[in-house]
């Protein structure tokens, strides 16, 4: 169990370093490196929590499918749903570039993002904490 709880706890701050990283490149018009380290977080974070259940995860597909398992559980839709917003970023990111959009929608994708990294940084048991 020391083993799990150091990679968790080294998954921990490295997720929450790059949503934090992530949101100040947002905040600074520098989309295509906040959408990179979202990715990295909600990976993490996702590998986290199996990892607190017993099971390890390593190819994306896995990862994908046991957040989408995760979100039903949970009957959370954010973190159901969170690889399939991300995926749509890029898009929505051009889209906006091309006709010169609002950047609500952005701002919503990260936002739910965020949120569902969060989430399940919450299911993750105490007794993995520092």
């Amino acid at each position: 169990m020391a083993t799990e709880t150091a990679r968790i706890n080294r998954y921990r701050s490295q997720s929450l370093r790059l949503l934090d990283n992530a949101l100040g490149d947002m905040r600074g018009g520098r989309w295509a490196q906040s959408e990179d380290l979202l990715w990295g977080s909600l990976t993490l974070a996702v590998k986290a929590v199996a990892l607190s259940r017993g099971q390890s995860l390593s190819d994306d597909i896995s990862i994908r499918q046991y957040a989408e398992q995760l979100g039903q559980e949970r009957r959370d839709k954010r973190i159901r749903e969170s690889f399939d917003r991300l995926a749509a970023f890029g898009e929505s990111l051009q889209n906006i570039r091309e006709s010169r959009g609002r950047l609500d929608r952005l701002f919503s994708i990260l936002d739910d993002v965020a949120s569902a990294v969060e989430q399940l940084w919450d299911l993750v048991p105490v007794e993995y904490e520092d």
